[in-house]
């Protein structure tokens, strides 16, 4: 399943890498109940939030 989001006016990018997210290449995760967005699983997996 390929998560849809629209994303024209929002500038989002990768918390761990720092990548630029489109809607093609946005992973998002909940963590602690806050949602994170990543630009794959590996880079959720790597996330060290504070």
């Amino acid at each position: 399943m390929k998560l849809r989001m629209n994303l024209n006016n929002i500038d989002l990018k990768c918390e761990n890498c720092g990548r630029e997210l489109t809607e093609d290449n946005i992973y998002v995760r909940v963590i602690n109940g806050k949602e994170h967005y990543f630009c794959c699983s590996h880079c959720a997996d790597a996330y060290k939030g504070e």
